[in-house]
């Protein structure tokens, strides 16, 4: 199942536009209960006050005399309705019945109230005749759209330009990640190219220190088997020399085999070495790797019944090929190691198309658990740490074998599952071949 991503920097921003939003909520509601209220409670008198000032003014019965003078001195739309209209602005607005309230002035006239379309209105009838007040030239009747489009494209602007700013804020994040993933890939001499004085700074400084501490101590531990490799090739020399004084026999054969094994091992690791630190250089030539591979199989392993799955001779591929022959050898070793007596081959298979060369060696035998799967390639690693030398090695061919694949600029990845087998898949890149 895969996982959507969601970026922090959108996150930050949904969850700073709902507090937004709420704190907008809190402070409307506040607003509307507490001071709204106090205003409207200390406005009341005043506004019936003037109401009341205002009817006096337009007599009683109004006369449209006096609401005329009004008009002219005060911003007000008045419209008298009765046996004979009157209006200082024209046709009379619809005064909307359902949303008005009703208020008794000190008079005890009534006076209702309502928000119609172009604004507040206020009705009053008085000896037959109904008056109509609204406020004149407080809002056209094109304003209140344009200001609602306008708020809108300011509030998404503003909205683009925090999350920008949120964007850049957390762009880092991006550089520290694609950093991680190159280290975690291998490449211990990169490093995160960010100078901030915050917490990502300083989780990028870190993350520097730490490639320095990893390339350091990988460093010392080459350097050590380097080390000890080199020295013991003296005492190696002088055991093989004093081993021809031993008379012939199973002793002296026993230890010639041994000091065998142990010069391999020594080779191997001073090889492996040189091709991790990148001091070796690859005698590359154009090989046909089906003829590699046969002529390999029929030397070393002419009883063993490998499974060939091969392309046809002709294809020529610029590569080493005694560091391949030693790459495949150690492959079909741990192969043939691990299947089962009665059991079916291993399968040995070639194929190049023009870009790449992809090589596996495949078997049927117990497989590896996941946990031990991820360690295979290390030096000296044994996913069975019981296992004897005589069963098992000593844990450097898969080491050898991916660094030789490296070397070529290609990868080794190992497949298996438990009581399944297991399949090493070795990728070497290659171009302009014939």
């Amino acid at each position: 199942m895969i996982r959507r991503r969601h970026r922090l920097s959108g996150r930050l921003f949904l969850l700073f536009l709902v507090t937004a939003i709420l704190v907008a909520l809190v402070v409307r509601t506040g607003f509307r209960y507490g001071v709204e209220g106090s205003f409207r409670e200390l406005a009341a008198p005043h506004l019936g006050e003037y109401l009341q000032h205002l009817l006096t003014e337009l007599g009683n019965p109004p006369r449209p005399e006096c609401a005329a003078r009004l008009a002219a001195r005060l911003p007000l739309e008045i419209h008298l309705l009765g046996a004979s209209n009157w209006s200082s602005a024209g046709r009379p607005p619809a005064f909307p019945n359902r949303r008005s309230i009703t208020r008794i002035l000190a008079d005890g006239t009534p006076v209702e109230l309502a928000r119609g379309s172009d604004g507040f209105l206020i009705r009053v009838r008085r000896d037959g005749v109904t008056v109509l007040l609204m406020g004149r030239d407080l809002r056209s009747a094109g304003a209140a759209p344009l200001a609602a489009v306008l708020t809108i494209l300011v509030t998404f602007l503003l909205l683009l330009v925090f999350y920008h700013l949120i964007r850049r804020l957390f762009r880092p994040i991006e550089t520290i990640q694609a950093g991680i993933a190159r280290i975690g890939a291998g490449d211990l001499d990169h490093r995160l190219a960010i100078c901030r004085r915050d917490e990502l700074g300083e989780l990028a400084r870190g993350v520097n220190a730490m490639a320095d501490d990893i390339r350091d101590m990988l460093e010392a531990k080459r350097q050590l088997l380097l080390a000890i490799s080199h020295e013991l090739r003296s005492p190696l020399t002088r055991a093989r020399v004093n081993l021809e004084l031993v008379p012939d026999g199973p002793p002296q054969r026993a230890l010639r085999a041994d000091l065998a094994q142990l010069e391999s091992l020594l080779g191997e690791l001073l090889e492996s070495e040189r091709l991790r630190a990148g001091h070796a250089v690859l005698a590359r030539e154009a090989v046909d790797p089906t003829r590699l591979l046969t002529d390999l199989v029929a030397e070393s392993f002419p009883d063993a019944g490998l499974r060939l799955a091969l392309d046809p001779p002709g294809t020529w591929l610029p590569l080493d090929p005694a560091r391949i022959r030693l790459m495949v050898r150690n492959l079909l070793r741990n192969a043939i190691r691990y299947t089962p007596a009665g059991g079916p081959a291993p399968t040995l298979a070639s194929r190049a198309d023009q870009d790449r060369w992809m090589l596996s060696v495949s078997d049927r035998g117990s497989g590896i658990d996941t946990a031990d799967r991820e360690r295979l390639t290390e030096p000296f690693y044994r996913a069975d740490p019981s296992r004897q030398r005589g069963s098992g090695g000593v844990g450097l061919g898969l080491y050898l074998s991916r660094a030789i694949a490296e070397a070529h600029g290609g990868t080794l990845a190992i497949e298996s599952r438990p009581d399944e087998g297991t399949r090493v898949q070795v990728t070497i890149p290659v171009s302009g071949h014939g």
